[in-house]
Order: C-alpha cells, then structure tokens, then sequence
C-alpha cells in the first residue's frame, strides 16, 4: 500500500505518465518517489525524507503574513441575547467559548477581526461581515431576501443549549465539579503530585476550566449538550471524561523532553540540536513518525480551513479542531510510549535523535498554537 491511493469509481483503466509526475511534483511539498498502477488502482509513494524536511520547514502552523496581507474581509463577530439568567450559565459559557475560539481561528488565519465598538466608526474601505451566534434562526423577511448586501454580510450561526439538572445550577458548578474529576485524573492516573497547596489549587482550578472548554467545544456547535445527571453517561464521549486532560497531559511530555534535552546539552555536553537542513530524516522509518508527519504536521493547515468552513462562514465546524487534536495526543502518546526519543550521546545514535526531536518540536509547536486557539493554559509538569 502506498502513501496515496487513487481509485477510479468505474473499472476505466488509469494511464500516468510517471516520469513526468515525479519531475513536476519536485517543487511540490509532497515528492512523489514512485507510482503503481494497476487497472483502475493507482498507488502513491512519497519521497519521505524530503517530505519530513520540507513540512518541519515550512512551520504552517504559524500565522501567515501573507493571508493577512490578502485577506480585505473584516469580521464582527457577536452572540444574540440568551433569555433567562444567563451570567453564569453554561449556554451562555458554551457560546462565549465558541465565539472566543472562533476570533482566535480567524485571527490566526488572517482574517482581521472588528470589536464591538468599531463597526460604524472604523473606515469600511473593506466589507464586513457579521457573524451572530444565536439559539434560534431568525426568519428573513422578503425585504431581507432581497437585499443582496444585508444577506452576504449577515451569517447566522446556531448554536444548541446545555442542558443542567437541579445538581449543577450554574457554569460555576460544573467547572467546579470538572475541576474535582481532572484532579483525580491528574493525579490516579498521570501520577501528578504536588505539595504546594496553594499551586495545586490554581492547576485544578485551570484544568477544570480546560475541561469546560473542551465539553463544549468538541460537540457539534449547533448540538444539545444534555449533561443531566442520569444522562451523562450517555451524552459523554469516551474522551471526554479524560479530553483535556489527555492533551494537557502530552504537551507536558514534550516539555519534559525539551527540557530534559537542554541539562543534557548544559551537564553531560550533548551537542545543539542541529537545522533542519542539516538532519537526516531518513532515519525516520517507524508508522507512527510518517503517520504524526502526514496526518498532523501537513495536515494542521487543511484542519484549521476546516474549522473555518473551507472559506464559507457559515458551515464552521468548531469540534473539527478538537478531533484533530484528540487524534494527534493519541499518536503522539503511542509515540512516546514505543519509542526512545533521547538517546546515548554516541555519533550512532544521535542523528536519530536529531530528527526525532525536530519532529516533535514541530508537533509541539502545532500543540501550542492549538492550545492558544482554545484558550487552554498549558501545564509545563505533570
């Protein structure tokens, strides 16, 4: 089996010119290193240690100048009213949440964001588009049907309830009890311990506001999220009793390593980690380090446009975000589990630790900019 498979969806047999494929794909990021065709089955191999160069290179998971130069659409971004007491409630956090997230995707993909108090002030020599976060669509009338300017600058995004019963009144009471559960997490099974009493009040604290975030962010915006009590064994996903505790949990592993890294190089004399034109990453052989490569350092860009609505507002998929990064802990965790990362300060072994760790730097750094996406505040020690 090869990287890519083609498939014709008739038995139509396919023709490639192969060589000429693997001369124009040399300025592609993906290189293609050979093709087998067979009927209407075509496989595609790349050429991986110019892949894994190229991707940790080219650092796409930072903002773009570029689309921030060529983007002209301003967004505004709001929620309508929430009836009922709503300061604290969880609707109103879930929509808080959504919408903070989305400035921050936005931003981050170049779109310039307008605050509340800039619409009719701020020089409209570009258009602008307003977002509404609201719990029920309104109808449009036949003046609005019309207007053809009112329609394409006006997007209305559903977002559903969150169900409380009587033992949870407030958002306050659920990040609380998060809060309780991600100790124990923390604790039972990542073997946490911390003796400063006042630090560890302020980790629980953080991780249950994690927690929150990611219960409502990893749902389907405009879905219910029922988390009554005799219901949340139900409406819980098996990740999300552990969900942000998980990717909390694997940043912290790659800080470990990096600063494990750095006494190495300060106490027993481990060389600088060299550029990454100078590494040799076709060492790199495991399924794991192609698949963390392939999936989730190429694949950080076209899951951020996902997010976004592939350049269509109106169908932003907020929880893409969140199963992109449940997928990339959990193979980085199989990762760290099955593999050594550093190495012997010997001239065998360390250009295999050189490429590891330019790995998974780029893993860290696409973790971070996730984490600031989310607002989640990263926990360096667990």
């Amino acid at each position: 089996m090869g990287d890519l498979l083609i498939k014709s969806k008739t038995d139509t047999e396919i023709h490639f010119d192969v060589e000429l494929l693997q001369q124009t794909s040399a300025n592609w990021p993906l290189q293609v290193d050979r093709v087998s065709c067979a009927g209407n089955v075509v496989h595609v191999w790349f050429e991986r240690c110019s892949a894994f160069r190229k991707a940790i290179a080219s650092m796409e998971w930072k903002p773009s100048v570029e689309n921030r130069c060529s983007r002209s659409e301003h967004l505004y971004v709001e929620a309508s009213a929430i009836q009922g007491d709503t300061a604290i409630s969880m609707t109103h956090f879930r929509v808080n949440t959504l919408i903070k997230f989305m400035k921050n995707c936005f931003t981050h993909a170049g779109y310039t964001m307008v605050e509340r108090d800039q619409p009719e002030a701020m020089d409209m020599t570009a258009p602008v588009k307003k977002i509404i976060f609201v719990q029920k669509k309104n109808k449009i009338t036949t003046e609005q049907r019309d207007d053809t300017v009112v329609r394409q600058r006006v997007v209305e995004i559903l977002t559903g309830p969150v169900l409380l019963g009587p033992e949870l009144a407030n958002a306050d009471d659920y990040i609380k009890r998060r809060s309780s559960e991600m100790q124990l997490i923390a604790q039972h099974r990542y073997g946490v311990r911390i003796h400063d009493v006042n630090e560890l009040e302020r980790i629980v604290a953080s991780l249950g506001r994690s927690a929150a975030i990611v219960d409502v962010l990893q749902q389907k915006h405009s879905s219910t999220i029922d988390m009554r009590a005799a219901r949340i064994g139900i409406t819980r996903t098996p990740t999300a009793s552990k969900g942000a505790a998980f990717i909390l949990y694997n940043f912290a592993r790659l800080v470990s390593i990096f600063k494990k890294y750095r006494l190495m190089m300060e106490q027993e004399g481990y060389p600088r980690l060299p550029p990454v034109d100078a590494v040799d990453f076709s060492v790199l052989t495991e399924s794991d380090e192609w698949q963390l490569l392939y999936v989730y350092v190429i694949g950080f860009p076209a899951a951020l446009r996902r997010t976004l609505g592939d350049g269509q507002v109106e169908r932003i998929a907020p929880h893409h975000l969140l199963e992109y990064t449940f997928g990339l802990v959990s193979c980085l965790s199989k990762y760290y589990r099955s593999t050594r990362i550093l190495t012997d300060n010997r001239p065998k072994l360390l250009p295999l630790m050189f490429a590891r760790l330019h790995l998974l730097d780029a893993i860290f750094n696409i973790l971070q900019t996730i984490l600031n996406l989310l607002d989640l505040e990263p926990i360096e020690e667990m």
